[in-house]
């Protein structure tokens, strides 16, 4: 076989591997699963690495960790993700427990239309509402953020139901004061802090995740334990913002402008290609220093890099080129449905957090 063609072959069989392993890590950079790095190794003849829970197909300089470190002790603070498979294990199980416990709580057979969202740990939400059979689910649509959630919701024999395609069946009427058709929306989130805003955007969604939150009326955050925090920014690293290609680079400087520490354009996959979304966007993933609460307005210092997450959601969202920001503040669905505002409320209004003893806190 010509040497050319040969290596030709065999980067695409590595490419399809990594592709039938894990379909999103190619172009979300979502974790990578074991089989698709072991694929990897074996065909590129690589020893093999002490895999990380977190570890992902993507270790260029150009990726950012998740979750800080502690740099003088040189481990990983309690946001980390473990590696040990009983500590994943336990993981796992507290994530099911918080979602069960949401939706024990929270739903109702009365529902029409049920936003289901990106994150990983909403697996266990669909899985809890397919267990209640096609009497409860048989007529509901559940709206999808993304292809992965697209994909969850049919594999459990639930009805899909795209965004565009929910607005037009409710219809258009101006002088309705109900903008919210969907009953209720379930998804994780990558931290929370003690007011209930949120770190989204770490699979890429975070664009379609606010629209669906927006077209709620309850946003119900499910998460384990490790992605609750005081304040934001406090074990997850950056803020994801969604950005056009073309000016991602402009993005990213005026985000060094405002403070971010190190701003980069994420990439994913083998060779490091640029993240796309399903909007065909890029993503850079910023961070800044931890940020305040938004009860403690009176200390914001922009200068000297502290923010609250209303104020530095409302200077990114400013920059050219950005399309939206993955943090989640400001009022949620009841509070807009009261006060009758077009302002989004894409906050949630309760969060189930998920604990390695089984055990599921919730807060709001």
């Amino acid at each position: 076989m010509n040497p050319s063609l040969q290596r030709a072959v065999a980067s695409a069989s590595t490419r399809l591997s990594h592709s039938l392993a894990n379909p999103r890590a190619v172009f979300r950079g979502y974790p990578a699963s074991r089989t698709a790095l072991a694929s990897l190794n074996l065909r590129q003849g690589y020893s093999k690495p002490q895999l990380q829970g977190n570890t992902r197909i993507s270790l260029s300089f150009s990726t950012i960790a998740p979750y800080r470190r502690d740099k003088e002790k040189g481990k990983e603070n309690q946001g980390a993700m473990a590696s040990a498979p009983a500590t994943t294990s336990l993981i796992e199980s507290a994530k099911r427990a918080a979602c069960r416990q949401a939706v024990a709580d929270h739903f109702s057979p009365n529902f029409t239309y049920v936003g289901i969202g990106s994150g990983s740990t909403v697996a266990y939400v669909v899985e809890a509402i397919g267990e209640l059979g096609p009497a409860v689910t048989g007529k509901m649509k559940f709206v999808p953020t993304g292809s992965g959630s697209t994909s969850l919701i049919r594999n459990a024999g639930l009805s899909v139901l795209q965004v565009p395609d929910l607005l037009l069946e409710v219809g258009f009427h101006p002088e309705s004061t109900d903008h919210q058709p969907i009953d209720i929306y379930f998804d994780g989130a990558d931290e929370v802090d003690a007011e209930l805003n949120c770190i989204k955007g770490g699979g890429a969604c975070h664009f379609q995740e606010k629209l669906v939150s927006r077209l709620s009326k309850r946003f119900i955050c499910v998460a384990d334990s490790r992605k609750k925090a005081g304040r934001l920014l406090t074990n997850w690293a950056y803020v994801p913002v969604e950005v056009s290609p073309m000016g991602a680079e402009y993005v990213r400087r005026e985000l060094l402008r405002i403070g971010s520490i190190d701003p980069k354009i994420r990439t994913s996959g083998p060779t490091f290609i640029r993240t796309i979304t399903d909007n065909h966007n890029h993503i850079i993933d910023a961070p800044f220093p931890t940020l305040l609460l938004n009860s403690e307005a009176d200390k914001l210092d922009p200068k000297n890099g502290l923010w609250t997450p209303d104020a530095l959601l409302a200077k990114i969202k400013s920059i050219f080129g950005v399309l939206e920001v993955g943090i989640f503040s400001g009022l949620n669905g009841p509070q807009v449905a009261q006060l009758g505002t077009d302002v989004e409320g894409v906050k949630p209004v309760k969060a189930y957090f998920g604990t390695p003893d089984g055990k599921v806190e919730t807060l709001g």
